[in-house]
């Protein structure tokens, strides 16, 4: 990488960057417009990622950035309470999908430290900002206490799987979420 890079904890108003890197997340979008496509889910998530009480929260994500310029985040969180943050937000932004989220395995649970989203924006990736990120998350599971550090990737995205890998997840099983199939990796300390 060219210029250094800094780590730090998002802050509120960071909430509109963070929603678009959680769309990317889901596969609606690739930060290629300014307001994503899936207008409503975006507004939804600006508004969500501005509260601390929701499953989607700054408080649990970090940024990185490049010369001032936010290019990058990961949100992690400890899995102990995710079950019933997830109803509480599906039944507060998308109560029109709760069959959705009662028919998903759920993507972590207690005892675990989970990295939910990881996004890089598309001109700055293959430079080291996602691995620094995921190595932040892993180091912030730690510090926190827990020795089972998780998350899922869609199996269609080998780059992804290879990434998870060289910083020491290992392939576990797969996981039915939201009617996607993916693969839970583990990184144990």
């Amino acid at each position: 990488m060219d210029c250094p890079m800094i780590i730090r904890d998002a802050k509120p108003e960071d909430a509109a960057f963070l929603a678009k890197c959680l769309i990317a997340g889901m596969h609606f979008y690739d930060f290629e417009t300014e307001i994503p496509e899936n207008k409503d889910i975006y507004l939804n998530l600006v508004v969500c990622e501005k509260r601390t009480d929701l499953l989607y929260s700054y408080k649990d994500s970090r940024i990185a950035e490049i010369e001032g310029k936010v290019v990058g985040s990961l949100l992690s969180y400890p899995g102990d309470n995710y079950k019933e943050l997830r109803r509480k937000y599906f039944s507060v932004f998308w109560p029109d999908y709760m069959m959705i989220d009662e028919e998903s395995e759920m993507e972590t649970g207690p005892g675990e430290y989970y990295l939910d989203t990881l996004a890089v924006l598309p001109e700055y990736r293959r430079r080291g900002i996602g691995r620094a990120l995921l190595e932040d998350g892993i180091k912030r599971g730690i510090k926190a206490g827990y020795k089972l550090i998780t998350l899922v990737v869609d199996s269609d995205m080998p780059d992804l799987i290879r990434l998870y890998e060289s910083v020491g997840f290992k392939k576990a099983e797969h996981r039915w979420i939201f009617r996607v199939d993916f693969l839970r990796m583990v990184y144990s300390v």
